[in-house]
């Protein structure tokens, strides 16, 4: 953190956004699939609708709903550069609730992301802005607060905002330590693969023999009174005999940097076991401004026959911090180069990656590739309208979008109703496979293209003629609830959007958290009560363009 940033912060007063003891279940930059996590999960004791306050004086910025997997969420621009975001939101304040309704109603959309300016939102700190959720990607009743900087949007601890936020006396705790012979340049115990080894307690008791260049990888979290959830590490050192040669400081990331993540941490383990191990060296490609190392990428060249002393110090934000010592021998040792698979090409970063089949084409542009994957195309009849094919057994994420192309092997009758089907395979149980998700495709008469952002799935030409389902639900309670609620699916491409009118008047239907349901409350539209017969009418479209429609008479 810059003086000027210091300075500005020690004059400037946040103050917590609830009114209640703040316990995380999960704190700032901890890694994710994809992203490092961007704030703070404050616990809400496992309920909904508790107050959630504005931090500081500003003013409300934008407000979304259904948008980014932040469910509702509110963001507040303070007049300090920063700006603090409240997400999963149950619901909003009445003041910030009748702008959002205005916006829906004005834009005849349920999901909304709305700009506001300055004069239109004032708020001070202290003041009611929403009530706690679960809404969007949430795992549970929990408020997510981040802080960003205004101009260039990079995620801050929000900690560094609010110290007395919170207290914490515990130190951080290290599990295990990942050796990663360089390929071709290192071996570990007698082998050129990552090899795992635990801690017992503050050290590691196993013999551990290296020669040559080797990097290594840590398994921490922190902890904190009262939670029983494990957190990201805030200041990781390794130091070599006493002398640092890597260090990372988890603050002030910029959002462009989140897939980094898939690099500094070992993406591969993460998927087979869930588990982050985040190297303490920099590889190609890697180029997250939190890291810093020598000139040896923060790499251990194990060239004497003596013990090396390794040691990684850990703290976190309150200063806390805990050393784990380990040795490693110096032994000599013949140095194996990984064998090359003959029914795999190994797609590497910095280079344009292709391979091309009678029936399937894939092409990964230069600089697409976040981190070298083996690759091996697999191929499997299918009933649908192209064969199966598959790259890899687990998630391959790309920087950038690939190209993929599949031969279709029958007719298509209507080419706008083509997408591409892509299942993630389970790397825990590589003959099962989890949910479909839908890739939008173009088709001509004998290609479908696509363009996945993950090449670790199976992939298969998928047609989708058939509109949503749109089903009552408790339609007997209508009229004395006065609230209209539907159950709208679509098996295939999936639900794009649902429309709802009361005798061609618009009104807003709104989801109902992990389910398949929106629901309707008519005291909350514009519509006038007469308790006459009126007509329903609800339209919903999958994202291959079909439409169905539901009518039938309510009073009201």
């Amino acid at each position: 953190m810059s003086f000027i940033t210091s300075l500005l912060l020690a004059t400037i007063a946040y103050v917590s956004p609830v009114h209640f003891e703040v316990l995380l279940s999960g704190n700032f930059g901890e890694p994710r699939p994809n992203h490092f996590h961007g704030g703070l999960d404050i616990k809400t004791q496992q309920t909904e609708g508790k107050a959630v306050y504005a931090i500081g004086d500003g003013y409300v910025c934008r407000v979304t709903v259904n948008f980014n997997g932040h469910g509702n969420a509110v963001y507040v621009k303070h007049p300090d550069g920063y700006t603090s975001v409240y997400a999963h939101l149950q619901r909003f304040a009445p003041f910030i609730e009748a702008k959002v309704r205005k916006w829906q109603y004005a834009h005849q959309s349920t999901d909304a992301d709305i700009t506001l300016e300055a004069r239109e939102c004032p708020v001070a700190q202290g003041q009611l802005i929403a009530l706690s959720g679960d809404t969007g990607a949430s795992m549970g009743p929990h408020l997510h607060l981040e802080i960003h900087q205004s101009d260039n949007w990079n995620l801050m601890d929000p900690l560094a905002f609010i110290p007395n936020l919170l207290t914490d006396s515990l130190a951080p705790v290290a599990q295990a330590v990942m050796a990663y012979p360089q390929p071709g340049k290192g071996m570990v115990c007698g082998k050129n693969m990552p090899q795992r080894f635990d801690f017992d307690g503050k050290t590691i008791a196993d013999s551990i023999f290296a020669w040559g260049k080797v990097g290594f990888g840590l398994l921490a979290h922190d902890v904190m009174e009262g939670s029983s959830n494990k957190l990201g590490i805030r200041c990781t050192r390794l130091l070599l005999d006493d002398k640092e040669i890597f260090k990372s400081d988890v603050d002030n990331i910029p959002t462009s940097s989140n897939q980094l993540v898939n690099i500094w941490g070992d993406y591969n383990y993460f998927v087979r076991q869930q588990e982050w191990f985040l190297k303490s060296f920099i590889e190609p490609g890697n180029t997250l401004s939190i890291l810093q190392t020598g000139n040896d990428k923060g790499i251990v060249d194990f060239n004497e026959e003596r013990t090396y002393r390794l040691s990684y110090v850990l703290c976190d934000f309150f200063g806390n911090q805990e050393r784990f010592d380990f040795n490693v021998v110096g032994k000599p040792d013949t140095i194996v180069t990984p064998e090359e698979s003959a029914d795999s090409v190994m797609f590497r970063r910095g280079e344009e990656n292709r391979i091309e089949h009678d029936d399937v084409s894939l092409v990964v542009p230069k600089d697409g590739m976040l981190f070298d994957a083996r690759v091996r195309l697999a191929q499997r009849a299918s009933r649908r309208y192209s064969h199966e094919v598959a790259f890899a057994r687990q998630s391959v994420p790309l920087a950038e979008h690939a190209q993929l192309r599949m031969r279709l092997r029958k007719e298509v009758p209507d080419k706008t109703k083509i997408y591409v089907a892509a299942r993630q395979l389970n790397a825990r149980n590589p003959l099962d496979f989890d949910k479909e998700t839908y890739v939008a495709a173009t088709a001509d008469d004998q290609w479908v293209t696509c363009e996945p952002h993950d090449i670790g799935m199976a992939f298969v030409a998928a047609y989708d003629d058939s509109p949503p389902r749109i089903s009552p639900v408790r339609q007997q309670a209508w009229e004395e609830l006065q609230t209209v609620c539907v159950d709208v699916r679509d098996e295939a491409s999936g639900v794009a959007g649902v429309e709802g009118s009361v005798d061609g008047q618009f009104v807003l239907f709104e989801y109902v958290k992990r389910s398949s349901q929106m629901v309707c409350n008519l005291t909350k539209t514009p519509l006038t009560p007469n308790g006459g017969e009126r007509l329903l009418s609800v339209r919903a479209s999958d994202r291959c363009g079909n439409t169905s429609v539901f009518e039938t008479k309510i009073i009201y």
